[in-house]
């Protein structure tokens, strides 16, 4: 009864995690709307009627900082970081999954020392305000927080995975922590 419940479990969290990361997607879409109608904006207003929206810079600036860290954490799901699997490749099935829960280890552990230093700077940067908008700094540095966290949280299932995931040679595909071609995704 239990390895059934399992089973009845797993598509409902796979469709909350599309639903997160499909939010995540929409949210970075509107990202780069917000910096392309402020940028443009801005530029017409400067070089037409010679004024401009002061607090343009600051929303594009704060749009592109969530832009480039939201995409990060996009890319850790997707698995698009940068990785060599040619030389891993090469190993048996059981050292290939050996090989990716010590890498997924290296990368929490970097994940960790990201989470510490990033939930300082934000705490930092809590009484520290923007010139013109005024709002706190930690908006800008809760973006490396927030991808980092995310990024942990998916490396941690990803172990979670692989350590329950028999090494086989038809599961190798598991122990990859970045795909080659985008036919693989």
């Amino acid at each position: 009864m239990e390895e059934k419940d399992r089973r009845a479990t797993a598509p409902r969290i796979r469709a909350l995690s599309d639903l997160m990361f499909a939010v995540l997607t929409a949210a970075l879409a509107l990202c780069v709307f917000v910096m392309l109608v402020l940028v443009f904006g801005n530029v017409v207003l400067r070089y037409v009627f010679n004024s401009g929206i002061n607090i343009s810079s600051e929303i594009a600036r704060l749009a592109f900082v969530w832009l480039t860290f939201g995409g990060a954490v996009l890319a850790f799901r997707t698995r698009e970081h940068l990785a060599i699997n040619m030389g891993i490749e090469r190993f048996s099935p059981r050292m290939q999954k050996f090989t990716h829960v010590a890498r997924q280890l290296l990368i929490l552990w970097v994940l960790w020392l990201i989470i510490t230093g990033g939930w300082e700077q934000t705490v930092i940067s809590m009484r520290t305000v923007t010139p013109v908008a005024g709002m706190p700094i930690a908006v800008f540095s809760g973006a490396v927080l927030f991808s980092a966290v995310a990024m942990a949280l998916m490396a941690i299932l990803d172990i979670f995975v692989a350590l329950r995931t028999p090494a086989t040679p038809e599961n190798t595909g598991v122990f990859r922590t970045s795909v080659d071609s985008v036919e693989e995704i």
